[in-house]
């Protein structure tokens, strides 16, 4: 049984999505930024540039990351603690809640990584 992606998404914390999706969008701007700069033949330096950009909005997602499944964990132990007792659904739904952000935010700094890595050698000029 697989959990339905709109699910997914809504399940983890909304905040920390919204904050993914807008880094992302930076890694994106500047990926297509860098394309177009590659294109007009523009120095080196330019596309070094939007690599930069896209390592900060990639790094971002993955501090956050980090910081959505401490929040979450912290959350789902609070809970437990005011229920009195460690029930096991109460555990595996909050840990699984918790662990949603990070999966989404990893994925997320996975694709910067590539965006980072491609169009990033100037094409050759050929002397005739």
């Amino acid at each position: 049984m697989r959990m339905p992606f709109t699910e997914f998404i809504l399940s983890g914390d909304v905040k920390f999505i919204v904050t993914y999706v807008i880094f992302s969008a930076v890694a994106f701007y500047h990926f297509f930024k860098k394309v177009q700069a590659r294109k007009n033949s523009e120095s080196l330096d330019a596309v070094q540039k939007h690599n930069k950009k896209i390592t900060v909005a990639g790094g971002w997602i993955l501090t956050l990351s980090g910081f959505s499944l401490l929040l979450g964990l912290m959350h789902s132990f609070y809970f437990i603690g005011k229920a009195g007792g460690v029930a096991p659904h109460l555990i595996f739904q909050g840990v699984s809640n918790a662990l949603i952000t990070l999966v989404f935010g990893m994925v997320l700094f996975m694709v910067s990584r590539l965006l980072k890595g491609v169009y990033n050698v100037q094409p050759q000029k050929t002397v005739a």
